[in-house]
């Protein structure tokens, strides 16, 4: 899918007011340095290398190389795409996001990749974890996106689905097929126990 607008993660943190209203479907690239040890963390039976080659998607932004790993939907929002990533960069790790599974499902998936430990009763660690994802997120992540204004977010689904199930798109975990089901498994077990109590 080629998408119209694109924008480092870094400067969507600072300045939002670039970033439209309307619904949407959006892509996380990653730059390829940090790719494979991401994936790794998923299991180390995987030829990653083999999938990079041939099923995951891959761009080049001012002569570097990133991978597409996941695709979202902002639907329903009453500030469609600049509230979802404003959700997916700006989260805080508030003990009652953490407890409460409030946190988005890309920072919990991330944390846990990176082994980044969220706590059920620490600010302080959680706030060091929230602090490491940014950074992160701020050097290594582009975001690409489409607007869909007044689609229905059934309408952005199918979309959705059709993308993620014609590449190959290791953090979408709902509804993946190219995904197996043992790896789609421990990614959410690695999301449930990223979080613990102390």
């Amino acid at each position: 899918m080629n998408f119209e607008h694109r924008k480092y993660v870094c400067n969507i943190r600072s300045s939002k007011e670039e970033i439209g209203k309307d619904v949407g479907i959006y892509c996380w690239w990653f730059k390829d340095n940090c790719v494979e040890a991401l994936l790794k963390r998923i299991s180390k039976d995987v030829d990653w290398k083999r999938l990079a080659g041939e099923s995951l998607q891959h761009k080049n932004f001012n002569n570097v190389k990133y991978t597409a790993l996941y695709v979202g939907i902002a639907a329903g929002q009453k500030k469609g795409i600049l509230e979802r990533f404003k959700w997916h960069i700006e989260q805080k790790h508030t003990v009652s996001n953490v407890t409460k599974g409030y946190l988005s499902t890309l920072r919990r998936t991330l944390s846990a990749l990176m082994n980044f430990r969220l706590l059920k009763s620490s600010t302080e660690i959680n706030c060091i974890a929230q602090e490491k994802l940014n950074k992160f997120m701020d050097e290594n992540c582009v975001l690409e996106w489409n607007y869909y204004p007044k689609k229905s977010k059934k309408y952005l689904e199918t979309i959705e689905d059709g993308i993620i199930n014609s590449g190959y798109y290791p953090l979408n975990i709902q509804s993946n097929r190219q995904v197996t089901k043992d790896l789609r498994k421990k990614m959410s077990e690695m999301r449930k126990t990223i979080c613990s109590a102390p």
